[in-house]
């Protein structure tokens, strides 16, 4: 998710709010899709009397069919090329996946804590579906096709594998065994449903699509047994508590509609109604995104983008990128990466990691940090008292 380094044009910018159709600075964070360069046929002509007479080149015109867009941190479709990441800061942190080329992102843990599961283009330009042990370096690839891939998540028993896909035109949410066989389509409509998160159970999903009506990010729950969906708010991101004593969602909401400034927040499902909405974490500097459960769900992980009204890119924001904890009832704020490079998309582990997404190393990887450690260094971009206030 997250070094995009020039212009480019945005089919649909969905900030929470409307689409419109710009030019812009793109802050990607999930996943991207260079273009595609035509190939170049070369004809020869037959030799004539004229000394124009020389091979020619035919390029075909340009592939202008319509793709299904990415999606940065904030909901924002499309993204663009990335650039050289910055350098490693000093914390306690360590290294999991490395890439000579491409990027990992969306990281996420099976419930025994020994492997891990995440998109890469480190194969080709579309994201596929890699899994790996922890402490290993030999990965495993899951799907192979020419679609993207992305956001995948294991099922509590650690045996399937719900993910979103584009290989049915748009993006759908996807359910396949934990050996990437017997994929089944969840979702098929022509919104666009990403980022799945199962329920403690594993009989549920909840994601997030893009409303045809509202035109705002909605969360929506699939009942895997009986095919039945519905919306239970609005938001991005969503990620189901692991406690089973109580029916709880926790996702990220533009504080007003069209925004970056993103808040965490908090639902319980009653009945398959919203009930005790909650904002969790905010920020008066920085965009507080992308909620991750501590394993017994009294916790929150959740990275912070500062000043993301001004970040173009994550190379060259204004702000950093940092990952933080926060207990469910909005104490106890907690910063666990040091303020260097680029930190984002957190997973809480049942051995009490939390695991992100991060360019301290040169390209977009996948690392760790315990949970109990943190920072020891403090920024004046991102003060400790300051990246999230009440």
């Amino acid at each position: 998710m997250t070094i995009v380094n020039r212009a480019v044009v945005i089919k649909w910018l969905l900030t929470g709010g409307a689409f419109v159709s710009v030019v812009a600075m793109s802050a990607g964070c999930s996943y991207f899709r260079k273009n595609k360069r035509p190939a170049v046929q070369v004809v020869m002509i037959p030799e004539r009397s004229s000394d124009a007479d020389q091979p020619k080149v035919e390029t075909p015109a340009p592939d202008t069919s319509e793709k299904p867009p990415v999606v940065n941190v904030f909901g924002e479709f499309d993204g663009a090329e990335r650039g050289v990441a910055g350098g490693a800061g000093k914390s306690g942190v360590q290294q999991h996946t490395f890439v000579s080329e491409g990027y990992d992102a969306d990281v996420s843990v099976d419930p025994t804590g020994k492997f891990l599961v995440f998109s890469s283009t480190r194969h080709c330009e579309h994201p596929e579906i890699y899994v790996q042990r922890v402490d290993g370096t030999s990965v495993t690839q899951l799907t192979s096709d020419t679609a993207d891939d992305a956001h995948p998540t294991f099922s509590p028993d650690g045996k399937q594998v719900a993910f979103c896909s584009t290989r049915s035109g748009n993006w759908d949410i996807y359910v396949m065994d934990a050996d990437g066989r017997n994929a089944v389509q969840i979702t098929n409509s022509p919104s666009h449903d990403i980022h799945p998160s199962f329920s403690p159970d594993g009989t549920r999903l909840v994601y997030c699509s893009t409303g045809g009506r509202s035109e705002q990010w909605e969360l929506w729950v699939a009942n895997l047994t009986t095919g039945e969906k519905r919306q239970i708010g609005y938001g991005l991101f969503p990620t189901w508590s692991p406690d089973k004593t109580v029916d709880r969602v926790a996702y990220q909401r533009a504080r007003q509609r069209g925004s970056r400034w993103f808040s965490v927040w908090t639902c319980d499902l009653i009945d398959g109604e919203a009930r005790r909405v909650t904002e969790v974490a905010v920020s008066t500097n920085a965009a507080v995104i992308a909620p991750s459960w501590s394993p017994d769900g009294r916790k929150l992980a959740f990275a912070t983008v500062v000043d993301p009204a001004r970040t173009v890119s994550v190379k060259n924001a204004e702000g950093q990128q940092d990952i933080w904890t926060v207990n469910a009832d909005g104490t106890n704020r907690r910063r666990l990466t040091d303020g260097n490079a680029s930190n984002l998309q957190p997973f809480w582990t049942v051995d009490n990691r939390v695991y992100f997404i991060s360019d301290r190393g040169g390209s977009e990887c996948v690392w760790s940090v315990r949970a109990d450690e943190g920072a020891k260094i403090s920024t004046a971009n991102t003060d400790e008292s300051d990246a999230v206030s009440n």
